[in-house]
C-alpha cells in the first residue's frame, strides 16, 4: 500500500522530506517537490490525499506559484510575497519552476492536476495558454511580470518599455551617442519588450540578442558579446552598455573587469533590474528598480479575490520602475569621448 515510506523508498530519501515536500513545500526544493509528487501519484497516494483519507494542513487551502528561473532574486521574492500573503490567510502553496520550458511547464501543470489548487499565479511561458485550456481552466489564473492576450485573466506588470525609455534617456542625457544594449531571447515576454523599446527609442541604438534564457547561459553570452565589443575602435566602440537583466549585466562587469576596463570612464553601464550586489559593487551600478514586491502582492491579491467569488472584467495592471542613478555612468566628457 503507497505511504510515505513507500514514496521514501523509491526515491531513495527520508519519509520526513516526503512529509516536508506535501505538507511544508517551502521547506524542500522544487526538483524534490516533483519527484515526490510524481511518484506519489504514480503509487496512488495523491488519490488518497484528495479523498480525505489524509490531510496535508487542508488540502483544500492550496495555491501554485509558477515562475520562470529561481536562480535569480527576482524569482525568489515573487515566491516569497505570494507565499507569504498566502499563509497569512492560511493557505499552503506549491512551487513550480519552469526555466522557460514549455514541456516542463505542461508537466508541472499536470502534475498540479490532482491537488485541488484553488488558483495559480504564473509567470508564464508563451506556450502556457494553450498549455492551461487543456487542463482545468475553471481554476483562476493571475499572470505576473508577464501577459499574453490570447489568455483571458488577470495580469501585473512592469512598464518595461518605458523602464528602457528612463534608461536611454539617462544616457543620451549623459552625451552617449553609441549605446548598446544585451538582450536576451525575445521569446521572453520581457526581453522582447525592453529590445523592442531599445530599437523604438532611436536609430543608432544597437540591439543585440543572446540567444538564452537561463541565468548562467544569459551571464556567459553576456560575458562573450562584451568581449567582441570591446575588440572595436573608434566610433564604432560603444560608450555605454545596458544589460536587459541582472545575469546580463553580470556577465558585462566580469568582461570588463577582466579587460581592466574602468567604469565608467572608459564606458558606461546601466542594469535593467537593481540587484543587491550591484548596489556594492566597487562602481556601484546605475540600475531600473522594478517593483517586484508590490508587483506580487498586488496578483495575489487579485487572484485570492478570484477565489472568493469576484466576477467580472479581468484587470491588466501595469506598475511603473525607478531609475537609480550611481557611480557606473558619466558624461560622455568623463567617459572615453
Amino acid at each position: 500500500m503507497a505511504s510515505i515510506t513507500t514514496i521514501a523508498k523509491s526515491l531513495g530519501i527520508s519519509p520526513s522530506t516526503v512529509s516536508r515536500a506535501l505538507q511544508k513545500p517551502q521547506m524542500v526544493s522544487a526538483k524534490t517537490r516533483h519527484l515526490v509528487l510524481q511518484t506519489a501519484k504514480e503509487q496512488g497516494y495523491l488519490n488518497k490525499l484528495t479523498k480525505g483519507s489524509y490531510s496535508l494542513h487542508n488540502p483544500s487551502a492550496l495555491i501554485g506559484i509558477l515562475v520562470a528561473d529561481l536562480t535569480n532574486s527576482f524569482s525568489n521574492m515573487i515566491v516569497k510575497t505570494v507565499q507569504d500573503f498566502a499563509y497569512s490567510r492560511n493557505y499552503s502553496v506549491v512551487v513550480g519552476c519552469t526555466y522557460e520550458q514549455s514541456a516542463l511547464e505542461a508537466q508541472l501543470l499536470k502534475q498540479w492536476d490532482c491537488l485541488n489548487l484553488k488558483g495559480i499565479v504564473a509567470m508564464p511561458s508563451q506556450s502556457f495558454a494553450a498549455t492551461y485550456r487543456s487542463f482545468d481552466s475553471n481554476i483562476p489564473v493571475v499572470m505576473v511580470d508577464r501577459t499574453l492576450p490570447e489568455l483571458s485573466c488577470d495580469s501585473v506588470v512592469v512598464n518595461n518599455k518605458g523602464g528602457m525609455e528612463q534608461i536611454l534617456d539617462h544616457l543620451t542625457a549623459l552625451g552617449h551617442k553609441k549605446i548598446v544594449v544585451l538582450s536576451g531571447s525575445r521569446k521572453v515576454y520581457t526581453f522582447s519588450e525592453r529590445a523592442e523599446a531599445a530599437q523604438n527609442y532611436a536609430n543608432d541604438i544597437e540591439v543585440i540578442d543572446i540567444n538564452a534564457v537561463e541565468f548562467d547561459e544569459l551571464y556567459m553570452g553576456a560575458f562573450e558579446q562584451t568581449s567582441i565589443l570591446l575588440m572595436r575602435h573608434g566610433v564604432s566602440r560603444p560608450t555605454a552598455i545596458v544589460g536587459a537583466n541582472n545575469a546580463i549585466t553580470a556577465g558585462i562587469l566580469y568582461a570588463l573587469n577582466l579587460k581592466g576596463i574602468k567604469i565608467p570612464d572608459a564606458v558606461s553601464v546601466v542594469a535593467y533590474g537593481d540587484s543587491k550586489w550591484g548596489r556594492f559593487y566597487p562602481t556601484p551600478v546605475t540600475s531600473l528598480r522594478q517593483p517586484v514586491e508590490e508587483m506580487a502582492t498586488v496578483a495575489v491579491r487579485l487572484l485570492f479575490e478570484r477565489i472568493n467569488g469576484k466576477t467580472g472584467d479581468f484587470e491588466h495592471i501595469c506598475l511603473e520602475p525607478m531609475l537609480l542613478t550611481r557611480a557606473s555612468t558619466a558624461g560622455i566628457a568623463v567617459s572615453n569621448r
